[in-house]
C-alpha cells in the first residue's frame, strides 16, 4: 500500500511577504513549528490574513516538513486552540479514508524505513528537499485501527518518557557541577584558613 491509497497531498501556502507575529490573522504553521512530540508554541508564531481554506488544517491532518535534513511529520491535535494554516514548504497529508490514524501516520513517516524512503530520492545538493512524488510513493503498513492508536500512545509515552530522562540528566549534571564547585569553593576556604 502507498500513502496516496489513503491520503492526498498538497503544499502548504506560498507566502510571498515576511510573516509576523501581529494579534490578527490566522495561526501559520511553518517548518521551524514543528518538533516531534512538541506541542506547537503559539505565542511565537506568526500569523497571516485572509489565507484560502483549502490551507487550514484540522484533526486529521499531517504536516510533513520537506526541506532541510529532517523529514518531520506531525499529527494535527485535536486541541488546537484556533484555525491554522499550514505553510510551504510543508505538506499537508489528508485522509482520503477512515483507515488510518493520524498520529500513527506520522509515527510511521518518521520512521527509519519511511525516512530512507523519503532521503534516497531527496533534491538539491545543498538544502535537500522531498518531491511531493516521492511523499506519494512512500509504503505504508496500516494494521487495524485499534492497533495503530496502541502504537501511536505507545509512542507517545515513550517519547515523553525519554523527554523526562534527558530532563532528569541534566538536572543530575546541574546539580553535580554545583557539589563539586561548592567543594572547590570549601577546599579554597580551607587552604585560606591554614595559612592564617
Amino acid at each position: 500500500m502507498l500513502l496516496t491509497d489513503v491520503a492526498r497531498i498538497s503544499s502548504g501556502v506560498t507566502v510571498r511577504e515576511r510573516l509576523d507575529r501581529s494579534s490578527e490573522g490566522v495561526l501559520a504553521i511553518q517548518m521551524a513549528d514543528i518538533f516531534i512530540g512538541n506541542a506547537l508554541e503559539l505565542r511565537h508564531m506568526a500569523r497571516i490574513s485572509s489565507p484560502h481554506p483549502r490551507y487550514l488544517v484540522s484533526r486529521g491532518d499531517v504536516l510533513l516538513r520537506s526541506r532541510g535534513q529532517a523529514t518531520i511529520a506531525w499529527a494535527v491535535p485535536e486541541d488546537l486552540p484556533e484555525p491554522a494554516v499550514a505553510v510551504l514548504p510543508l505538506f499537508i497529508i489528508r485522509p482520503s479514508t477512515d483507515t488510518y490514524d493520524p498520529d500513527f501516520l506520522a509515527w510511521w513517516l518518521n520512521q527509519s524505513a519511511a525516512q530512507t524512503h523519503l532521503r534516497r530520492a531527496a533534491q538539491g545538493q545543498t538544502i535537500q528537499m522531498v518531491a511531493k512524488a516521492t511523499l506519494e510513493s512512500v509504503p505504508l503498513q496500516l494494521p487495524p485501527l485499534a492497533q495503530q492508536r496502541l502504537i501511536a500512545m505507545a509512542a507517545h509515552l515513550a517519547s515523553a518518557e525519554a523527554q523526562l530522562m534527558h530532563r532528569l540528566a541534566d538536572s543530575q549534571n546541574t546539580l553535580r557541577q554545583a557539589q563539586l564547585i561548592s567543594a572547590a569553593l570549601a577546599g579554597q576556604s580551607h587552604q585560606k584558613a591554614g595559612r592564617r
